[in-house]
């Protein structure tokens, strides 16, 4: 479910209300701003970013993270364009534009990478008001200086709005982060059987570390099958699955997960990163500022495992530490992982953890940012009531996922975190790898993938 959904829309479409009353005030303190007659140079570059990004911020509508810009760069185009395209538009410069905004669009939507055309809709609208400004200066009547000067003002206004508004989510890539023991292996396991079946899937993997074989996909679910459940994640063992396939069957879409001892969720900081760092670099004859740019990818890993692999050996927590720090850093969704078991023991030390928890994933949201998108994901929902008989995607289902949500703003290091999810997205599930299993059933009983509410996890993912 998403978090306090209403609440931000409605925050967003007052920020865009304030957007186009500052759009209509131009012309009333500026009137002959677009009224003419323009030199060819100002009003085709006026045609052409118009024509740009009309498309460009309908494309931003797309990815909820960059939807707030492109509704607030809507607001403020529409009195414009409108005065614009009344007058003597440069219908060349606005063909121009569509197509080229209609191509940035396409290009984003194929690529999943919205902040990138979050960036080039900031700065068109940037340069698009710099050449209003120069419009206004052209035309403007001197014995009404202070009407001229109101309007450089509120197109300041106007740049300082966009510029803090229009952002977009970061790279299409994924950070599953929790402590040990909260089922980052088995929830993996479960977000690639639906990942495989929903967007015809498939992977590629590196691992690093002694155990490769028995981090392997394969052998992880054939273990299942025999009734053998994953091992812990050991300390010296890290492994990057890259998952790629289609959404809505012709539009590539393509993913890394990370796994990893659950030790090293608290050890995300600049300073361990940095040390981390220094010492990858040092074994492997590499200069730091390489390390800390590539450590994070599925190609530099791979290259890592095959070129250094007896170098790294002795220093492979900090491979993993560096490498999940430049993950969150580069990530545009990151899912954080809430132990059901704690839930379950919530009047022992189940609150005790999750206070200290949840605080620790606030402090996480201010380091890494409002640009990206934030889940946090209740694993073992079948230890905390009966869902074997409830369908995932049923309104029981929901509202058992919404009780367990109510359940922990008691907590209030997480009433924090609903308190940011006004201005930062915010979704929240409750599910279970196994919907087969029963409260208090020991999870040796756990046999095969049986996902609840899974589904909604790989749809915010991906």
């Amino acid at each position: 479910m998403r978090v306090r959904y209403r609440d931000r829309v409605v925050r967003e479409g007052a920020i865009a209300a304030v957007g186009l009353a500052l759009s209509v005030a131009l012309f009333l303190v500026a009137p002959p701003a677009l009224a003419g007659p323009l030199p060819p140079f100002v009003s085709y570059s006026l045609g052409f970013f118009l024509g740009l990004l009309i498309p460009a911020s309908c494309g931003l509508l797309i990815e909820e993270r960059s939807r707030r810009g492109g509704e607030i760069v809507l607001a403020l185009l529409a009195p414009i364009a409108a005065a614009y395209l009344a007058g003597s538009p440069a219908a060349a410069a606005v063909a121009a534009g569509l197509l080229a905004g209609a191509t940035a669009t396409a290009l984003s939507f194929f690529q999943n990478r919205f902040d990138t055309l979050a960036d080039a809709v900031r700065l068109a609208t940037k340069l698009f008001l710099v050449t209003l400004g120069v419009s206004i200066l052209l035309l403007a009547s001197w014995d009404r200086a202070l009407l001229t000067a109101g309007g450089i003002a509120t197109l300041v206004a106007l740049g300082l709005l966009v510029g803090w508004s229009v952002r977009g989510a970061g790279a299409p890539e994924i950070v599953v982060l929790g402590p040990a023991g909260s089922g980052k292996t088995l929830l993996f396991l479960a977000l690639y059987s639906l990942f495989v079946r929903e967007f015809a899937g498939r992977r590629q993997e590196v691992i690093l570390g002694p155990d490769e074989e028995e981090m392997r996909v394969e052998d992880l679910l054939s273990g299942l099958e025999g009734g053998r459940l994953p091992k812990p994640t050991g300390e010296n063992d890290l492994a990057f699955y890259l998952l790629s396939g289609k959404k809505y069957g012709f539009v590539p879409i393509e993913a890394g997960v990370v796994d990893y001892a659950g030790r090293y969720t608290a050890a995300l900081d600049p300073a361990h990163r940095a040390a981390a760092v220094a010492r990858v670099a040092a074994e492997t004859g590499v200069d730091e500022e390489s390390v800390r740019a590539r450590v994070g990818s599925f190609r530099y890993l791979k290259r890592l495992n095959e070129e250094h692999s007896g170098a790294i050996g002795g220093v492979m927590d900090a491979v993993v530490e560096a490498c999940l720090y430049r993950r969150m850093e580069t990530a545009g969704k990151i899912l954080f992982l809430i132990d059901g078991d704690q839930i379950v023991n919530f009047h022992a030390r189940g609150r005790e953890e999750l206070t200290h928890l949840f605080g620790y994933y606030s402090r996480l949201m201010d380091l890494f940012g409002g640009d990206r998108v934030y889940g946090f994901v209740v694993t073992k929902t079948d230890r905390i009531t009966n869902i074997k008989d409830i369908e995932d995607t049923s309104e029981e289902a929901a509202r058992i996922e919404r009780e367990i949500y109510e359940s922990l703003l008691g907590v209030s290091t997480f009433h924090e975190i609903h308190n940011r999810a006004l201005s930062v997205p915010v979704s929240f599930f409750a599910v279970s790898v196994d919907a087969m299993l029963e409260p208090g059933e020991g999870r040796d009983a756990l046999r095969q993938i049986y996902p609840w509410r899974v589904g909604e996890v790989v749809r915010f993912g991906f």
